[in-house]
């Protein structure tokens, strides 16, 4: 896909499923105060990516649990650590018996310096439960623009590049569908209290 056309369909897509201004329902529609679900449950287009441990992750890796999904980069210096280690605190503090249906995704916007190597050692100081995947851009555009998210890289020309992106938790359902996202201005209180009572409740069936 054209890049300039990616990004003008990601700002638009994002504008539909901002948190700002009109939720994606109406508030009375809302099932939950933490998180914004989306009215229409769209399934995600088909990629082909791989994981950390070195196994394919394709669109199907996502069934079977709620996911929570991160971009992002490893060499990013303030918004993806504090995001991953707010992710652990939520994650831990999630009911043992309900934790097991969740799954923390870190997708690797920048696979020419992320390798499953680095991104392994890089999630497994936040929580060794976490998932990290990334591939070839085309495929990494497919998933990201599938969750109506945006990023884009600097010259990478230079010594050092910093990477523009979405800075979002998104949730797909263990159907493997775009399900919601949670709110950023709760991931911006750092009081996760309420959302994580939501996420127990949210977690007790994948059915």
């Amino acid at each position: 896909m054209n890049k300039v056309l990616f990004i003008v369909l990601s700002l638009l897509m994002l504008n539909a499923c901002s948190d700002s201004g009109k939720s994606p329902a109406t508030v009375n529609e809302q099932p939950f105060t933490q998180m914004l679900v989306y009215p229409k449950k769209n399934p995600l287009a088909p990629f082909e990516l791989s994981a950390d441990d070195k196994t394919e992750f394709n669109q199907a890796s996502f069934k079977g649990k709620w996911n929570l999904l991160f971009m992002g980069f490893t060499n990013c210096p303030d918004i993806c650590p504090t995001t991953m280690t707010d992710m652990a605190h939520i994650y831990n503090g999630i009911n043992s018996e309900v934790q097991k249906n969740f799954r923390v995704v870190f997708l690797s916007v920048d696979p020419k310096r992320d390798t499953l190597e680095h991104m392994d050692e890089y999630l497994n100081f936040f929580h060794k439960d976490f998932i990290g995947i990334t591939g070839k851009t085309e495929e990494i555009d497919k998933l990201v623009y599938s969750l109506g998210g945006i990023y884009v890289i600097g010259n990478e020309d230079e010594n050092y590049y910093s990477v523009d992106h979405t800075a979002r938790i998104f949730i797909v359902s263990p159907q493997g569908e775009r399900y919601g996202m949670i709110r950023s201005d709760v991931m911006r209180t750092k009081d996760w209290t309420l959302l994580i009572e939501e996420l127990n409740e949210l977690g007790k069936t994948t059915g």
